[in-house]
């Protein structure tokens, strides 16, 4: 089964590029696995499917605190759940978004894959993840290309392709100012900032690009500790515009820098919202599938242009995020224009 990858940082419109894909005939759109695994994401070693299940579906404190129906309404999707089998505040990471994402009824799918996947035997957590995607697909049947996308993805860029070398990448982009904006009002996006900031003196990198959030041995230590400390009063604080910034910032020049020799189809989230036919028919292009005209004309009602945030700002906050964007913006422009050249 093909694969590809949509990288990016939080809050850049992943979440509308799922749900353009979700009823694609030819394509399993995966949305937040990787993010929903958290802290063990991507370790490495040898591990049983009955492990790498129970990352799956065991209820950690600290996603609980982040991905629930009061933190994130819009994207938590087993909060939409009619009669759910599990607490919605406290339900298995993959049933948070990924499994309602593409089925009417999650808790059975997550019964049938717990059946499947648990009895695996020791293997990568790449092969444990493949062999989920495959058993996500044949719920569907006809689905010959997983698509991948968590918010935050592009910092664990080069694992990623270290993980699925042969997957076909895609690089979302959005004005840094707008996302960073975003970012400063979305929970997750706010401990990480929290983390990055705090941790840093510990150096402890959350953006490291072998130490990484969900990779890096110490986090499954860290979110324990975190999750006793008072998540819920870290995420209740909005970070300033430097600081949201800055960690835009920081996140696009690291993530970038596992892309450095890579050649990833350029999306931007404005052209998506503003032309989305020729940026829609480009992406599953890309993905070597076709455009059926029905689903197409469907897709392209997504897409939705919403009000700037940077334009709300008066001058001098506008200057301030602006100047702690810039780095990133900069380093984005010239990934871009390095891709164009080669291409």
């Amino acid at each position: 089964m093909r694969g590809a990858l949509i990288l990016g940082s939080a809050r850049c419109g992943s979440t509308l590029v799922s749900q353009i894909l979700r009823n694609h005939p030819a394509i399993l759109s995966v949305s937040e696995l990787f993010a929903a695994a958290g802290h063990s994401a991507f370790r490495p070693g040898l591990l049983s499917g009955a492990r790498f299940w129970s990352e799956m579906a065991k209820p950690t404190a600290a996603m609980s605190e982040v991905a629930n129906p009061d933190a994130a309404p819009q994207e938590f999707l087993y909060g939409r759940i009619a009669q759910p089998a599990h607490d919605p505040w406290n339900c298995p990471p993959i049933l948070s978004v990924a499994l309602p994402h593409i089925s009417s009824d999650p808790d059975a799918l997550f019964t049938a894959l717990a059946g499947e996947i648990s009895k695996r035997p020791l293997a990568e957590r790449a092969d444990h993840y493949l062999a989920l995607f495959d058993a996500m697909a044949r719920s569907l049947s006809g689905r010959d290309i997983w698509v991948e996308r968590s918010g935050g993805s592009l910092v664990a860029s080069g694992t990623l392709r270290q993980l699925f070398p042969n997957a076909t990448l895609i690089l979302l982009t959005r004005n840094g100012c707008e996302t960073a904006l975003s970012m400063r009002d979305y929970p997750a996006a706010r401990l990480a900032m929290w983390f990055w900031r705090n941790l840093a003196p510990l150096r402890i990198d959350l953006l490291h690009p072998r130490r990484h959030f969900g990779r890096g041995g110490l986090w499954p230590v860290i979110a324990a500790i975190g999750a006793r400390s008072g998540i819920r009063r870290i995420v209740s604080r909005r970070p300033t515009l430097t600081q949201a910034g800055e960690f835009w910032s920081a996140l696009t020049i690291r993530g970038l820098q596992g892309l450095n020799d890579a050649q990833p189809l350029i999306l931007r989230h404005e052209d998506l919202c503003r032309e989305p036919t020729p940026s829609i028919r480009k992406l599953v292009h890309h993905l070597g599938c076709d455009a059926p005209a029905n689903w197409l004309e469907q897709a392209t009602a997504i897409p939705e242009q919403r009000p700037s945030r940077l334009n709300a700002l008066g001058a001098r906050e506008r200057d301030e995020i602006e100047k702690a964007c810039a780095p990133g913006e900069a380093a984005l422009a010239e990934y871009v224009a390095g891709v164009s050249v080669k291409s």
